[in-house]
């Protein structure tokens, strides 16, 4: 249990705890201070940029939907870096296309496939 100083902070035992700099701990709780629950909500701008835009997903969704073969995460990567210059790894594009729903049998069916493959070229030989 943490015991609490004159204005009911201990800034270096808080910061201990959470492994971070005692100014990270003072400024959050300024802002909790300040601004209450809504300081400590993350500010936009926060994190990396999309490096894809929502085009793109309509572009890889009419790629699965229209096209009659069927395409695995790595070889949609390709398409898409060929084809609209995005640069997006198998594993986020699976992740955003999982986020987005856009799946069916067969995109599950490419994705499993996919993860297949890349867990065998991952492995070392004995």
């Amino acid at each position: 249990m943490l015991k609490l100083n004159a204005q009911g902070k201990n800034v270096p035992e808080i910061a201990q705890i959470f492994n971070c700099h005692e100014h990270t701990v003072r400024a959050t709780i300024k802002r909790w201070e300040k601004k209450g629950l809504v300081g400590l909500w993350s500010a936009s701008g926060r994190g990396a940029k999309q490096k894809w835009k929502a085009e793109d997903l309509e572009y890889i969704e009419a790629c699965i939907k229209e096209e009659k073969r069927t395409y695995n995460s790595v070889q949609l990567v390709e398409k898409l870096q060929q084809e609209r210059g995005v640069n997006l790894s198998s594993d986020r594009l699976r992740r955003i296309l999982k986020k987005k729903d856009i799946v069916g049998k067969e995109l599950d069916i490419a994705i499993e496939k996919s993860r297949i493959n890349n867990s065998n070229r991952l492995r070392k030989p004995i």
